[in-house]
């Protein structure tokens, strides 16, 4: 994944962040992951990168993005 694509995706989590006080409501942080997921399966970003921006975005639990990306029991 080219660098500034990266870049970009993490300076909109952090632009999302501000305008909320500094931490994504639940169902923006399940948003952004679910985007990312995609832009993972899609093979826009790698691995490493979608680690990395997963990593700005505050934790879910009962994540329904990792359920759709990693399929169900």
């Amino acid at each position: 994944m080219d660098q500034s694509t990266q870049d970009e995706l993490a300076a909109r989590i952090h632009a999302d962040a501000t305008h909320f006080a500094g931490e994504l409501p639940r169902d923006y942080a399940i948003a952004w992951r679910a985007y990312l997921a995609g832009l993972l399966e899609w093979g826009v970003l790698d691995v490493a990168s979608h680690t990395t921006l997963v990593g700005l975005i505050p934790p879910v639990d009962d994540d329904p993005a990792v359920t759709i990306l990693l399929g169900r029991d």
